[in-house]
């Protein structure tokens, strides 16, 4: 006789009840919310989305969507769970604990398996694409909660010298390929036309202010890392895929009416595919590190990185929100490594330049302008940018200072300043900083100051949770990052403020690209870069404004820098050109006037079919959850803010 089935209590959490799931009713967290990761919510009174009609639907909608993310993130995550180091042994602490997988029933991924999508398989639309999504408070108690149910990530990495190693592996040790060397002959023609998309319209479209002149050799550097890194080149392949499905599915809707439906099908599994592939190699290589360590292995370990990197930049391409802080916190931490152990002097100083020339030649001039970098040499050098621009744009959301701050000074500080603070014998090694215009088309002081401002947003939050805030020290550290932004947007031309879009799809003209770092650099893209920091850093002093004066859309600073904004952002060129202003764009909008909303809707729109591509529909998904509630939010704005705005999604919002 088999028992009776234990009865769906009334007392469970709210969650379960909107899933039609038994609860055990362990507060604050039931186990079966723990372990499918979702928010669990109990409370006295019903959810206003628990309304029996259009909001309790849209709710269990998004989580049905929200069981199949974290589902797909466990299974990527698995891909890390051999790298369990032994306790006695400093290395990368991706422990089995830390990462303890508990799969979803069949049941709970049956439900996401029945929602419609466009595409196949882990990339079907998740909430942040909505373009009007329904307002779901995180906790019973308030929607102005900071602090959410974290996914699991990669735990801090700790990678060993060569002397605390397992094994005590020398330098002079051959280093084991794991996947760093192969020939192309293992490439098929398929790839080949892949490798070639991604070279001549992939990485472009990404990252259209990296034009290197010919002084730097070009993006010969990318050609020869994706031939010697399995993982970097399934990621590539990975991105091509994705960029051509998107391509192609309109393309083809649009001019044939015929059902292609096997063809994108077929697209999307070599995406999922060589996503695996590249997570494996990812994982292979990354164990090849924590045995070996950082100190002896320079170009391996760079490799690695470029790798972590280009799987962050896949995540944020194709708007899967799940991933993206695990390969953050993995690059981050790897980055630090590297610049510890290979880049102080032995006066403990920062030198990027020590790490450069062990990747390659040392340059005859102490300069970036004018050297031809090695391919590693060029790779580090972009990958340090852009995880310097990630890191700093993910603080603004994390509510935490960026973790590469202590690198700002010396590798995006003034230069003449940071020379000044360099002993006579190590300046030759003060070159060269990082030139964020030759790859995000930003002027340093902009990423600075952002870096400044989330710092002292952590640092308000911090102290005003201990009871040891001090307003006049708020005050005297924001008027001090106000008056160097203002002064630096003074020296920008105005009467360039109209930018044309960046595109470096198209190779410069051959003597521009000669004399590009010698002066003459191509108008389009000065006025580009322009435009672009004048926005950037309205945009930033926007983001001050609300860091110290709280939530006040009314507030005449607030408003005055939203609207000049506003102005701006309608003045580009095209609307496409919004894809290298998103983090201004969500600043701006979610300050936005009811009057003002339209012109935002109606930019990403514009976009046409490529808006898929990156965070712009994740940036109007926050927007339109801000302005659905403007009562709610005012009516409790000591409890709300920009942060609160990027992680409003359920998520906190990378917008890069």
């Amino acid at each position: 006789m088999h028992m009776a089935s234990k009865p769906r209590s009334s007392d469970g959490c709210w969650t379960c009840r909107l899933r039609r799931k038994k609860c055990d009713e362990v507060r604050p967290l039931c186990d079966a919310c723990s372990t499918l990761e979702i928010d669990c919510l109990y409370s006295d009174e019903k959810p206003e989305w628990m309304d029996g009609g259009e909001r309790q639907r849209d709710k269990a909608e998004w989580l049905k969507l929200e069981v199949k993310r974290k589902a797909e993130t466990r299974r990527e995550r698995r891909y890390f769970q051999t790298l369990e180091i032994e306790s006695g042994i400093e290395g990368l602490d991706v422990s089995s604990q830390a990462l303890d997988i508990s799969q979803a029933d069949d049941s709970d991924l049956s439900m996401a398996h029945d929602q419609p999508s466009t595409a196949p398989g882990r990339f079907r639309a998740t909430p942040a694409a909505s373009s009007s999504p329904s307002f779901v408070p995180r906790r019973q108690d308030s929607i102005f909660e900071a602090d959410g149910h974290r996914n699991v990530a990669y735990s801090p990495l700790a990678l060993p010298t060569p002397d605390s190693s397992a094994g005590n592996t020398t330098a002079s040790s051959p280093p084991s390929s794991g996947g760093m060397s192969f020939v192309w002959s293992q490439i098929d023609e398929h790839e080949v036309n892949m490798i070639m998309l991604y070279l001549d319209y992939v990485f472009p479209f990404l990252f259209p202010f990296y034009r290197p002149p010919l002084l730097h050799a070009g993006r010969g550097w990318l050609l020869s890392l994706l031939t010697r890194n399995k993982a970097l080149l399934h990621t590539a392949l990975s991105v091509a895929s994705y960029f051509f499905s998107v391509v192609f599915n309109h393309t083809s809707d649009n001019h044939t009416g015929e059902d292609h439906t096997t063809c994108r099908t077929a697209i999307w599994d070599e995406l999922q595919r060589q996503q695996d592939l590249a997570l494996k190699e990812l994982q292979r290589e990354m164990h090849d590190i924590v045995m070996r360590g950082v100190k002896g292995y320079l170009p391996e370990t760079s490799r690695v990185l470029a790798s972590i990197i280009q799987l962050l930049t896949f995540e944020v391409a194709v708007a899967n929100t799940g991933n993206w802080m695990m390969h953050l916190d993995a690059a981050t931490e790897l980055y630090n490594e590297i610049l510890t152990h290979h880049g102080m002097t032995d006066t403990n100083m920062a030198c990027f330049t020590k790490v450069l020339v062990q990747l390659g030649p040392e340059p005859h001039i102490h300069s970036s302008q004018h050297h031809p970098w090695s391919s590693d040499q060029s790779s580090l050098r972009f990958l340090s940018a852009y995880l310097i621009f990630f890191d700093t744009l993910a603080s603004t959301a994390l509510e935490k200072a960026p973790r590469l701050q202590k690198w700002h000074q010396h590798l995006l500080g003034d230069q003449e300043e940071s020379q000044q603070s360099t002993a006579q014998n190590e300046r030759q090694y003060g070159r060269p900083h990082i030139d964020m215009l030759d790859f995000v088309g930003l002027q340093n002081w902009v990423v600075v100051s952002i870096g400044e401002i989330a710092a002292l947003d952590a640092w308000k939050k911090e102290s005003k949770m201990n009871g040891s805030l001090s307003m006049r020290q708020l005050v005297e550290r924001a008027s001090a990052i106000e008056q160097q932004v203002r002064k630096n947007m003074l020296k920008i031309d105005i009467s360039i403020i109209k930018p044309p879009c960046p595109d470096a799809s198209h190779p410069l003209d051959p003597l521009v690209l000669y004399t590009h770092r010698a002066g003459l650099v191509p108008t389009e893209i000065t006025q580009a870069a322009a435009g672009q920091t004048y926005i950037w850093g309205q945009a930033a002093l926007t983001y001050l404004n609300v860091v110290v004066s709280g939530w006040q859309p009314a507030n005449p600073e607030i408003r005055g820098s939203v609207d000049l904004t506003v102005s701006m952002l309608m003045s580009l060129p095209t609307p496409s050109c919004l894809r290298t202003c998103v983090w201004p764009f969500t600043i701006t909008g979610c300050m936005a006037t009811p009057d003002q909303e339209d012109h935002f809707r109606h930019l990403v729109a514009a976009m046409g079919p490529l808006r898929v591509f990156g965070t712009i529909n994740e940036s109007l998904a926050i927007m339109e959850r801000v302005w659905a509630n403007r009562a709610e939010i005012e009516q409790n704005a000591d409890k709300w803010d920009l942060a609160a705005c990027f992680r409003s999604l359920g998520h906190p919002s990378l917008l890069v």
